[in-house]
């Protein structure tokens, strides 16, 4: 068994983990084991908040409400992480 069996899909709160992982390590702010360090690429972290808010339209309605909390959680995470790397 390989180690990307273990990696669990159709869960939409990991689904969520996986999309703001992108705009964290674009921000700098988790590394990849192995890989070199991170530049801040705020842009990029922007263009990932506006994708989650994208999906926060597209789903709304049709979340619980621990995933819908998710979601808010991490685009408000990520909106203030890019305030604060762009002072």
């Amino acid at each position: 068994m390989s180690e990307s069996d273990n990696i669990p899909g159709g869960d939409f709160r990991i689904f969520l983990q996986k999309i703001a992982m992108q705009g964290f390590y674009a921000l700098g702010l988790i590394e990849i084991p192995g890989a070199p360090a991170p530049e801040t690429n705020v842009p990029m972290a922007r263009s990932v908040v506006d994708d989650l808010i994208m999906l926060r339209e597209k789903t709304e309605g049709n979340l619980d409400d621990g995933e819908r909390m998710t979601l808010d959680k991490y685009i408000s995470d990520l909106q203030f992480q890019v305030v604060e790397r762009s002072k």
